[in-house]
């Protein structure tokens, strides 16, 4: 799949040629050439991180094994999730593209007050996973039952105690049986790996739900092959 050029900083994807062969980003005016791994990380420094970021170690470990301050560590890691989210949407078609795209604008997520909503997406036997603030629920849900896509919701459900207060999901179309098997699949997998997790703020949580999508869809893939492909996704 061809790999969109984005910023190693923030993630913009309008950029500038300038000289000594760098490209600028548009929004926060970071150079860097796009032949070298970003935030000036050696090869054998990214290979250390990504070997942890598959075997999902937190990022204190990470720091200590690796003997790199921890702040840069977050970085990679956020840089790394950036390029992973912007790769897994080429598995949608370009229709589903546009409606998360006119979603995301109408109901930002850094602006809702209740918990989001999970949505999982299934084409060409493969999950692609974002958040979905709950004001758009009902937009969300129209817009795509006109599509042939299979996916499913995780909504909030309050309960009387702890127990019952959870996400729940709900596979609202599909076209065979192995859809919904996959979906189901990604939904224990991904509520087992989130359990261990912090506190996620809620901008940031489509690209740890891209980051256990892109896991879970290459879960038959050795470790070696996965960390080729994550260093050539860093390598723009």
């Amino acid at each position: 799949m061809k790999n969109t050029l984005i910023c190693p900083r923030c993630g913009n994807i309008k950029l500038y040629r300038v000289r000594r062969n760098k490209l600028m980003c548009s929004s926060c005016r970071y150079e860097w050439r796009p032949d070298r791994l970003p935030l000036r990380l050696r090869n054998d420094q990214w290979e250390t991180i990504l070997r942890h970021f598959i075997a999902d170690h937190c990022s204190n470990r990470i720091s200590r094994e690796t003997h790199i301050e921890r702040r840069r560590i977050l970085r990679a890691l956020l840089v790394l999730r950036r390029v992973i989210a912007n790769d897994l949407v080429s598995c949608l078609d370009g229709c589903i593209i546009d409606i998360l795209d006119g979603l995301s604008e109408a109901y930002p997520l850094e602006e809702t007050r209740r918990r989001p909503l999970y949505v999982f997406l299934c084409q060409r036997k493969e999950i692609y996973a974002t958040a979905v603030p709950e004001e758009g629920r009902s937009r969300l849900v129209e817009e795509l039952m006109g599509s042939k896509v299979c996916f499913s919701v995780a909504q909030w459900r309050e309960g009387v105690d702890v127990k019952t207060r959870r996400y729940t999901h709900r596979v609202h179309q599909f076209e065979n049986e192995g859809q919904i098997d996959l979906v189901n699949r990604f939904w224990k997998y991904l509520w087992g790996s989130l359990i261990g997790r912090g506190g996620i703020r809620y901008r940031r949580l489509p690209l740890y739900l891209a980051e256990y999508a892109w896991k879970f869809n290459h879960r038959n893939t050795s470790k070696v092959r996965q960390r080729k492909l994550l260093l050539d996704l860093l390598s723009y």
